[in-house]
């Protein structure tokens, strides 16, 4: 315990610590920030692209599938 503190303001210290941290890191530039947020947009507009073209493929070959067959009936009990 630092002198001249009692044990009220040593445990607020701990406290804010634990909450806030003790070591200071600096405001991040601009550009950083701006790299940053562009490469999240282009990783944002990848993925819908890839969710789009993965729904477009798939409906595609929905539309042109063949007609389901004439469905077959299953006996499950013997005739009798």
């Amino acid at each position: 315990m630092l002198p001249g503190m009692d044990v009220d303001q040593e445990l607020i210290k701990r406290q804010l610590d634990e909450v806030v941290g003790d070591e200071y890191r600096p405001p991040r530039k601009p550009r950083e920030m701006l790299v940053k947020w562009v490469g999240a947009a282009l990783l944002a507009i990848a993925t819908a692209a890839l969710v789009m073209g993965t729904l477009h493929r798939n409906m595609t070959e929905a539309e042109t599938a063949p007609a389901p067959k004439k469905p077959v009936t299953v006996r499950i009990l013997p005739p009798g």
